[in-house]
């Protein structure tokens, strides 16, 4: 008798589990393809690539440029001959939530000190970003670095702090909304070969209306980068100003 006990239990446990499962893979299905069908019916998006596309770009992954706290980074070709950056993102929900934020707000912006997202891939279960090639990588190479051969000269140093500054304002005054970044720091600064400041990664941006003068939102950010504004919640668009 125990054991038909336990192993109806046992039984019912695992059943509950597979419809668990079910219905949460064809929620998630179908929350992709509304999220799909958002993305391709946004005005002024950048170019949409197959996983396939993108894959061949890359030489399927081969060449890791970076690993972050979503995702891994990969140098790639498109077949122009333009050198590319492809953010392979992992995960489900913040990073669903972020994929779509960094394609809402750097997608239908340009400007010369901010990364420009070339394109992207939501295709089922597969969320990537294309960037352009920055050649000299992130500013915290060359700043934390002890080597004395990548130190960086103050001319260069200075032309960095206007680049960022310049970036910053185009987001914070010149945009049709507040773009308020959220996470500038040194590893989201990105230097092309000439060691043009652009700002990158905008999956913790957030949008403002132009007559809001402050905004409440939950925490995020980088602790040692983080204004004290956090404490109360309620942020405006100096919280950017303090991290950089």
């Amino acid at each position: 008798n125990t054991s038909v006990i336990v192993g109806s239990t046992l039984g019912a446990i695992f059943g509950v589990f597979l419809i668990c499962t079910f219905i949460f893979l064809r929620f998630k299905k179908g929350f992709q393809e509304v999220e799909e069908d958002y993305l391709d019916n946004m005005l002024g998006m950048p170019t949409r690539f197959s996983f396939e596309e993108l894959k061949n770009v890359t030489k399927n992954f081969s060449n890791k440029l970076g690993e972050g706290g979503f995702g891994s980074v990969f140098q790639g070709t498109l077949p122009s001959g333009s050198e590319v950056a492809v953010k392979h993102l992992v995960g489900f929900g913040p990073v669903n939530k972020s994929f779509m934020t960094e394609v809402q707000t750097i997608g239908s912006i340009h400007h010369f000190n901010l990364v420009s997202l070339i394109g992207f891939c939501a295709q089922k279960f597969n969320r990537l970003l294309v960037y352009e090639y920055m050649a000299n990588g992130s500013l915290d190479r060359w700043i934390f670095n002890k080597n004395r051969d990548l130190a960086l000269g103050w001319q260069i140093r200075k032309k960095i702090i206007l680049d960022i500054a310049k970036g910053l304002a185009y987001l914070h005054e010149d945009c049709n909304q507040k773009i308020v970044h959220l996470d500038i720091k040194p590893q989201n600064i990105l230097l092309d070969e000439h060691f043009n400041a652009n700002v990158s990664d905008f999956g913790l941006s957030k949008l403002i209306g132009k007559d809001q003068s402050r905004v409440i939102t939950t925490m995020r950010g980088t602790p040692g980068y983080m204004a004290p504004e956090w404490l109360s919640s309620v942020i405006t668009e100096k919280v950017d100003v303090y991290s950089f």
